[in-house]
């Protein structure tokens, strides 16, 4: 589900584009399962014990389950989009971000390949903002760092950071 664009300009003046999902689901599931297996197995033994137990106990046991679906659902619209446009980069993390936050390419002063930083090399799906940095974190191990011109700077996961390098170098040539 990787799509890009070749690093020539093209009509729509989109440079690089990368669209990261989440792919976390079988820590997702295995979660699930264990947490729904542990309902089950706590309400098996009420009813052994006690066999008179209220049946209000399948709908508390269910909520978890419900939970489980709602967040799953929420999980699967988890995207990130990274594009590299003539007027500069564009990072839009939907669901919690619905625009472009758009960084102008005359902000960007400087961009390498990072690790991060200790918090930064936890593979989440989440935006961290701290004094001097944000942090787009996709799951990936890949990070570009980008050194903007008023002190601040960027921590974005690329699953193809040598692309994204190279679509910001062939931008600032031009």
């Amino acid at each position: 589900m990787k799509k890009s664009m070749p690093t020539a300009h093209s009509e729509n003046s989109i440079i690089f584009q990368e669209y990261q999902y989440f792919d976390k689901w079988i820590w997702f599931l295995a979660f699930a399962g264990m947490i729904t297996l542990a309902i089950i197995m706590i309400l098996l033994s009420i009813f052994a014990v006690v066999p008179e137990a209220p049946p209000i106990l399948f709908i508390v046991a269910g909520i978890p389950v419900f939970l489980f679906v709602i967040l799953g659902f929420v999980f699967s619209k988890i995207q990130m989009t990274t594009e590299i446009r003539d007027d500069g980069m564009h990072i839009k993390y939907f669901p919690t971000q619905w625009n472009f936050k758009h960084y102008p390419l005359n902000s960007i002063e400087s961009y390498e390949r990072s690790k991060g930083g200790l918090l930064d090399r936890v593979l989440s799906w989440r935006i961290r903002r701290y004094p001097n940095k944000i942090s787009y974190q996709c799951g990936s191990h890949e990070k570009v760092l980008i050194k903007l011109t008023n002190g601040k700077s960027l921590l974005v996961d690329s699953r193809r950071p040598d692309e994204l390098i190279t679509a910001l170098k062939s931008m600032k040539k031009t």
